[in-house]
């Protein structure tokens, strides 16, 4: 099957996928990184025109083998590694890289199954990140836009120093929920995922895509707050850790509550500007003129 668009023969690939087989986020462990399931996710990357998916859960792989069992051919099995110097992205992966080892590490352990290294969100200030570090690793491609990151600084930052070190342009969703598959993919020329293997490694890649919108943030927090709730109130009803569950069941409802994802959507988004412009004044002074240009010209 084969979605392409005026690009001619070029296909999009997202990169950064997550499924409900990605765990629990590390910052708040009783909130799931994710829910949407394999089939939904290729639902929605249909709808959205996107030839190939990277399924890039948080320290394992099950999730992009449960996908694959769907789809064959359109499916990279990937991992978001957790290394002690910062996430990292291997695709086209056989079995997990553990967490918690060094960047170098993790590296040398992709390459030796023949899978690619990218860096992901390489200047984030809300995930653990490489940075700088990306001027002197063996990586094959750079996360240059990441759909997630809604501020357009981080991602301006990682396209400029990309163009200093000359890797793979990467573009991915980084989807925590199927809405936001396909908000950001890589285009290359081919129609396999060995193909886009290929352009990776001739650094011949095209990164496209748009942020993630408030709208599909709202829902993402109303439908995990929608999640919690039900497994809590099963929980309680089965009997099970019926004190935390019951703390969780009154935390969940209130977070239903239509205003609340809002105004948590809004309040985290404000955040992470501020936290931008402090980690990043000179590229937030010069993102801010750039912009005040085009509004004038």
């Amino acid at each position: 099957m084969n979605y392409s668009d005026s690009f001619g023969n070029m296909c999009k690939v997202d990169t950064h996928i997550h499924t409900k087989y990605s765990g629990n986020s590390k910052k708040i462990p009783v909130i799931p990184d994710c829910i949407s399931r394999p089939d939904k996710i290729l639902k929605y990357a249909d709808k959205r025109g996107i030839d190939f998916l990277a399924i890039t859960d948080h320290d394992t792989i099950r999730g992009g083998i449960e996908t694959e069992k769907l789809a064959p051919s359109r499916i990279i099995v990937g991992e978001e590694i957790s290394t002690s110097d910062g996430e990292l992205l291997g695709l086209f992966l056989n079995e997990a890289i553990p967490s918690g080892l060094s960047v170098e590490e993790s590296i040398d352990m992709v390459k030796a199954q023949g899978g690619l290294v990218i860096a992901p969100h390489p200047y984030s200030v809300i995930c653990p990140c490489l940075k700088d570090l990306i001027h002197k690793l063996n990586i094959d491609g750079i996360e240059v836009f990441n759909a997630f990151h809604r501020d357009g600084i981080i991602n301006r930052k990682a396209t400029e120093e990309n163009k200093k070190i000359k890797n793979a342009s990467i573009a991915g969703s980084d989807a925590h929920t199927e809405r936001m598959v396909g908000n950001a993919y890589t285009l290359f020329e081919g129609n396999t995922v060995e193909e886009f293997y290929k352009a990776v490694k001739k650094k011949k890649t095209i990164p496209q895509g748009h942020v993630t919108s408030m709208v599909q943030t709202i829902l993402w927090s109303w439908n995990t707050g929608y999640y919690i709730m039900k497994r809590s109130m099963r929980n309680i009803i089965q009997g099970n850790q019926v004190k935390k569950n019951s703390g969780l069941l009154i935390g969940s409802g209130i977070s239903v509550i239509p205003v609340a994802p809002v105004v948590m959507a809004y309040v985290l988004n404000r955040y992470h500007d501020k936290k931008v412009k402090k980690n990043y004044p000179w590229e937030s002074f010069i993102f801010s003129c750039n912009e005040y240009k085009k509004r004038i010209l």
